[in-house]
């Protein structure tokens, strides 16, 4: 049964064959795209990666970061420059010194559990477990007790996203089912959310509007869609004749939405529905090949970009081996794209104040504020492989972030880290 976990266990499969690194996968995976398989519930985490390298000159993040940005550029082609109501003005906030880790414990103190989404405020966290007895088990943290959502279904679930009204969203697989059939956890009731019978609801604001894609059997493809709230009818996104698949990542507080198109341009959505591509960021002096937009908070918008576009009728493989991946963070006001040299791969959040999460150079699970990186601390040992331990989300303040990391044991918990 296809699933997003088996698509992002097979970026650990495919780089072990010398054909090419797979981007477009590399690109689908977003928001939540390094998931580790594990050996046994109880037992130790086989680790694997998204095999990407490469450096190149970047545009430094500095303290700039808090200051208003530069006048905008128009973007490449004479296109409309992107715009949100946000301001993408970080009000003046000082970097933490440094951050304590804490397990989070799940329900029934199962043996392994991660994280996938979490509100602006770190109030609620979401995730699912690795229960004693084997499967999954949807999870939402209250101020850091968990509890058990039930989704239906006798195989794989997660919940992807939480509001701060503690309103999630997700998915859960059903018997013989072939794809993800749409769940939101709101007002303490599981609903089966309408539109497609499958599709991958990603993300939820605190207006309650849902953004996803309508998947069947091909995860690889997918039409972007938007739910005014859980329970009601969905609206699919509109984009360019031709478009072959869409896939929208995450939602702002203003109704903003990022994504992108056919595995190859990062493009948003107004909270009008208008769709606006967004710049592509230059790699060594040029624009890069191929891009896409994973996160969105206050007029910041992060993702991933590459020099080597997807080689037609690859099946998503990129033209050269050696075609490295850049984080990117876009300032959706003005419109400017920086690489961020301080990340090797995507961050895997941005908040209001404009900082990341994501994993360094090195291997090791990072905030970056401003011109300051901050290495996050580890459960147990961690040789620097870019996932034993992951920061998967940021608060609005920048001092909760949570995520994942092995323990002494190698087995995966969800942690909270605590910065000041």
């Amino acid at each position: 049964m296809p699933s997003e976990v088996d698509l992002l266990r097979s970026l650990s499969d495919e780089p072990d064959t010398p054909s090419t690194v797979n981007i477009r996968k590399a690109m689908d995976v977003g928001r939540r795209r390094r998931v580790r398989r594990s050996a046994g519930y109880a037992g130790a985490a086989a680790l694997t990666a998204i095999a990407v390298t490469g450096t190149s000159v970047a545009i430094n993040l500095a303290a700039g970061d808090q200051a208003a940005p530069p006048a905008p550029e128009a973007a490449a082609g004479g296109k409309p420059k992107p715009s949100a109501s946000a301001p993408a003005v970080a009000p003046t906030a000082k970097a933490p010194a440094g951050c304590v880790i804490h397990r989070l414990k799940p329900p029934d103190n199962a043996p392994m559990a991660l994280v996938s989404g979490a509100d602006p405020t770190g109030k609620y966290v979401v995730g699912r477990s690795y229960p004693k007895a084997g499967g999954y088990q949807a999870v939402i943290w209250n101020d850091g007790k968990g509890k058990k959502v039930m989704l239906p279904g006798d195989s794989e679930e997660s919940l992807q996203d939480v509001n701060s009204a503690g309103d999630a969203v997700g998915w859960s697989y059903q018997g013989e089912a072939v794809g993800p059939v749409p769940y939101a956890y709101a007002g303490g009731k599981v609903i089966k959310m309408r539109g497609p019978k499958y599709a991958e609801p990603r993300a939820i604001n605190n207006a309650g509007v849902v953004v996803g894609v309508a998947n069947g059997a091909n995860l690889s493809a997918g039409a972007g869609l938007r739910w005014p709230s859980p329970t009601a009818e969905p609206v699919p996104l509109p984009v360019p004749a031709g478009t072959t698949s869409t896939r929208p990542m995450d939602i702002a507080e203003d109704g903003t939405i990022v994504g992108g198109l056919n595995f190859e341009t990062p493009v948003m959505w107004t909270a009008d529905g208008e769709m606006r591509e967004l710049p592509m960021p230059e790699i060594d002096g040029r624009p890069a090949a191929v891009a896409q937009a994973f996160d969105v908070s206050d007029g910041w918008a992060t993702g991933m970009a590459s020099t080597e576009k997807i080689a037609p009728g690859s099946g998503g493989g990129a033209k050269s081996a050696s075609a490295p991946i850049f984080a990117v963070r876009w300032n959706l006001r003005t419109g400017q794209a920086q690489v961020v040299k301080q990340l090797k791969d995507p961050a895997d959040e941005v908040n209001a104040l404009g900082w990341m999460v994501g994993t360094d150079a090195k291997g090791y699970a990072t905030l970056v504020a401003g011109g300051t990186a901050v290495r996050l601390p580890d459960l147990g040992k961690n040789p620097g492989d870019g996932v034993t331990t992951i920061a998967t989300t940021i608060s609005d303040d920048g001092r909760f972030i949570a995520g994942q990391s092995d323990n002494k044991d190698e087995v995966i918990q969800a942690v909270v880290w605590r910065c000041e």
